[in-house]
């Protein structure tokens, strides 16, 4: 298996998606996280009064409006971190996962290089095993990338705002970490799933960014009142991957629908374990006992 890892790693990495789809990650957490968010705070129009308005009620809507700029500005600072980034992850890293999943299992459909790869050692479950470690070593490199981005555009941010820089507490930094691990590693398994079942790369990311990006909330949506319906919409790796991302912020959930019942971190957790759990054994047993071509 560490021959399989070791090759599936030097395969991935000569991939040019494989530098591409992050790349589009860290181009929007710089740009749209902290740069343009940056810009508009830091060039509000200062507020302008009727004629005749007490300069005291002036000088007190400046002082809001300053005290409003500190306070999003704040919320750009390091110590904010884990805050900022781990919305991301079922919104922009999901789709990335899958699509990465997918083209790591995908691919070797499209070239027909499976047989000439089994003709070789080691056997099918190690083979496919070592592809799936190899994901896994992409993804959580992937996962410090971005926190690495995040912090290093924070510091910008503070150092151009004359803010404090503080961290964020180391626990919740190692959480967060681990929590996006966990985020990308079940989509990324349902991509590698769908294109075992499907062998085409295409048609499994077609089908896994529709679930992910469309049909959970279309059923999430329906006006049905049932406490059964109510229930079952906590199992879904959409609605737990919020969830999850969720459990870090201090403020109201935002991923997840007003009448979505709302899933603990354990919860979360442990239902994404569980489909990632579930979709890799699919995966394996599927690859094992089915001809390739």
């Amino acid at each position: 298996m560490l021959a399989s890892l070791g090759a599936e790693l030097l395969k991935i990495r000569r991939r040019p998606s494989t530098w591409v789809l992050p790349l589009i990650w860290l181009a929007i957490i710089v740009l749209l996280n902290y740069t343009l968010t940056y810009a508009l705070l830091s060039n509000v129009p200062p507020p302008t009064f009727p004629d005749g308005t007490p300069k005291a009620q002036q000088e007190r809507v400046r002082e809001q409006q300053e005290q409003f700029q500190e306070q999003q500005l704040r919320a750009l600072y390091p110590e904010n971190l884990v805050r900022n980034l781990i919305p991301g992850y079922p919104s922009v890293g999901a789709p990335i996962a899958l699509i990465l999943g997918a083209l790591t299992v995908g691919s070797e459909y499209g070239w027909a290089t499976f047989k000439t790869i089994l003709t070789q050692r080691p056997g099918r479950t190690a083979l496919f095993l070592g592809k799936l470690l190899a994901l896994g070593v992409i993804l959580a490199l992937l996962v410090a990338l971005t926190f690495a981005t995040g912090a290093l555009s924070s510091l910008v941010v503070a150092a151009l705002a004359g803010g404090q820089i503080k961290g964020p507490p180391p626990g919740e930094l190692l959480r967060a970490l681990g929590a996006g691990f966990l985020i990308l590693s079940v989509w990324a398994s349902l991509g590698a799933l769908l294109s075992t079942l499907l062998r085409s790369t295409a048609l499994s990311i077609g089908l896994g960014l529709v679930y992910s990006l469309v049909l959970e909330a279309v059923i999430f949506n329906l006006p049905i009142n049932s406490e059964s319906f109510t229930n079952a919409r906590k199992f879904f790796p959409g609605q737990n991957s919020s969830s999850l991302a969720d459990s870090f912020s201090t403020q109201a959930p935002t991923q997840l629908a007003p009448q979505t019942p709302q899933i603990d971190a354990a919860q979360a957790t442990l239902v994404l374990l569980a489909y990632t759990a579930v979709f890799v054994a699919l995966a394996v047993f599927v690859f094992s006992r089915r001809d390739v071509e």
